[in-house]
């Protein structure tokens, strides 16, 4: 086989070329320590490298929704053992107020004390973490507290229910008592008295016929119109209240819902209940509000339907509460309307792993307690089972009227109010343990995956110096035999 000169310099640069690629490819990975600097030096490892590298960066998400929520969940930690401290505070005070040998400015002071215990635990129900309060459910914006005022009713025929609303504001616990008999609005004058120094003092004053306001210096309790008073004479007992210091919760709750309408009835509707999840509601017959309103409940969307449902007086029962249809415009029900429930929502949820959702901020109202106006509610009562802050205004109002028996209660239902704020601190310290449960195996996981990177795109540095040293030896021979052949001609070979 003849061999020509374009034969012998076509082997030359390709030889030449492949040996400077091998070194090139070699000198590059010593420079990156890496044994894979693009997919095609190794396909399926650049693709296992490009997964590991996606998981690590979703870790560091992860990380940093595990540092918010371990500090929003301290926060929380703190403000609640703060909490308990001040009520075991209030417990010291309520102790020696139940004596009844204390004098009444011995009380005064007492009270005193217990108003600031009290405002320091509004204080710290409205702990916020970086501007957002941590237990007003979502409303995050403004505080889930404030300070308010509260009645609480005495005698034989005035109810809670009967104080429609207070204005103004006391710095001192007001008493009122009723002189005469009758209902209030009504075609008569009703007399009363109210003190706003435990009783030292008294102004008398009177409800006008037809009125409802009791004015009472700096604030003012509107009573319901029908309300029925007993007077001081009455035999089965004089009616009274007392307006204490409260706290209004501002934040959102778990119960309630939104009430969306599609259809053409003339109507309004609101939800009242605790609702888990989305129920609508549907019309089967046309109606009025004034009839019996046949209707169907889906809590599937729709895909099946409890039938054969008839409601009265436009309340219809639902799972978890009810539906009020009020008119608007109209009273008519058409056949085939539907109104869905949306359940309120109060969690504030951030991922802190793959399958592992954590809950950050907290409702208020179940740890707390206070005055809540629940959605559709005409008015705040108060939250039901032990409930802090009514009974630390209950506590100011005996100690400031005078009331060793109310102190004495106040007491015991400070016991309950602080067991069930641990139970907030215990749900908040739950959640805390599962973040550091979380991040421990975030850590566990990221080592995992880096060394596993590593071991797939790092380069073996001894044996790529190795394997560089031959190369470049490789290469300076191929370019050393390369310049010989290159050199030959015809006088080289005479």
């Amino acid at each position: 086989m003849r061999v020509t000169n374009s034969m012998v310099y076509a082997s030359v640069i390709r030889n030449t070329n492949d040996a400077l690629a091998r070194y090139y490819a070699l000198n590059e990975q010593n420079a990156s320590e890496k044994r894979i600097n693009r997919p095609s030096d190794d396909p399926a490892g650049a693709a296992t490298v490009l997964a590991l590298r996606n998981h690590l960066a979703a870790l560091e998400q992860y990380q940093e929704n595990i540092d918010l929520a371990s500090a929003a969940l301290a926060a929380a930690d703190d403000a609640l053992a703060t909490v308990s401290e001040l009520i075991t505070g209030a417990k010291e005070k309520a102790e020696q107020g139940a004596t009844g040998t204390l004098s009444a400015g011995q009380r005064e002071m007492l009270a005193g004390e217990v108003r600031q215990l009290m405002e320091q635990m509004l204080v710290q129900a409205n702990t916020e973490y970086m501007g957002d309060s941590i237990f007003a459910g979502q409303n995050t914006d403004g505080d889930a507290y404030a300070l308010a005022l509260a009645a609480d009713v005495s005698g034989p025929t005035l109810s809670g229910a009967d104080v429609a609303s207070i204005t103004g504001d006391s710095a001192h616990s007001v008493r009122v008592e009723f002189l005469d008999s009758g209902t209030v609005g009504g075609a008569a004058d009703l007399g009363y008295r109210w003190s706003a120094d435990g009783g030292e003092t008294w102004t008398t004053a009177t409800l006008a016929a037809g009125d409802t306001a009791l004015a009472l210096g700096s604030c003012s309790v509107a009573l319901a119109s029908g309300a029925v008073v007993s007077g001081e004479a009455d035999a089965a007992g004089q009616s009274a209240l007392v307006v204490r210091p409260a706290a209004l919760y501002l934040g959102d709750a778990k119960d309630g819902a939104v009430v969306r309408h599609a259809g053409s009835s003339p109507v309004s509707a609101a939800a009242s209940g605790v609702f888990s999840a989305r129920v609508t509601v549907r019309i089967d017959a046309d109606t009025t509000l004034a009839g019996a309103v046949a209707y169907s409940y889906s809590t599937d969307g729709g895909a099946s339907w409890v039938a054969g449902n008839s409601a009265s007086g436009g309340v219809l029962t639902v799972p978890g509460g009810t539906l009020t249809l009020a008119p608007d415009g109209g009273a008519d029900l058409f056949a085939g309307d539907q109104f869905t429930l949306v359940p309120e929502q109060a969690d504030i949820a951030v991922n802190i792993s793959d399958a592992s959702p954590v809950v950050i901020n907290n409702v208020g109202k179940d740890i707390f307690g206070g005055l809540y106006q629940a959605p559709g509610a005409a008015s705040a009562d108060a939250v039901p089972g032990a409930n802090l802050f009514e009974t630390m205004g209950r506590l100011v109002a005996a100690l400031e009227t005078g009331d060793v028996d109310g102190v004495g209660q106040s007491l015991e239902d400070l016991d309950a109010a602080q067991e069930r704020v641990l139970r907030g601190a215990a749900s908040v310290g739950a959640r805390e343990t599962t973040v550091r449960n979380v991040e421990a195996a975030s850590v566990l996981r990221k080592e995992a995956d880096t060394r596993l990177m590593s071991a797939v795109e790092d380069a073996d540095l001894v044996t790529l110096m190795t394997r560089l040293q031959a190369a470049q030896t490789a290469y300076t021979s191929v370019v050393e035999t390369s310049a010989e052949i290159m050199t030959l001609s015809m006088a080289d070979l005479l």
